[in-house]
């Protein structure tokens, strides 16, 4: 199960990047052929912002590419895990050393200190 989460990973950050990456290209382009006074940067700096927002909420229902993989992330009562708690989960994904630390207790058999406490888990789908 380790691989398919971990494909699942890859291929959400695959699939919201071609989601955000083509409609900022294309307003990258009208804003430097048609509004020069718009700041390229700030284009770029939303593009971001809204990549992290599509990464920390993927699993929000049940997940993007884990429904491929016969894989779903589901709370003891087999609801899905809604924004807020998609975006708790995933929040050790963007911030340095709190993914090496979930690593180390993973390592160590002590399980997840952020799935537990939220009641998820991965399922697989019948």
């Amino acid at each position: 199960m380790g691989r398919q989460r971990a494909l699942a990973f890859f291929l959400d950050a695959a699939i919201i990047a071609a989601l955000v990456d083509l409609p900022a290209v294309l307003a990258l382009a009208a804003a430097f052929l048609f509004f020069p006074d718009v700041s390229l940067g700030t284009i770029g700096r939303a593009a971001f912002v809204v990549t992290l927002l599509g990464l920390l909420c993927r699993d929000a229902r049940g997940g993007l590419s884990r429904k491929w993989l016969g894989l779903e992330v589901v709370d003891s009562k087999g609801d899905r895990p809604g924004v807020i708690r998609s975006a708790v989960r995933n929040l050790p994904l963007l911030v340095p050393g709190w993914n090496l630390y979930e690593a180390w207790r993973a390592a160590r058999g002590q399980g997840r200190s952020v799935d537990g406490p939220l009641g998820l888990s991965i399922a697989r789908v019948e």
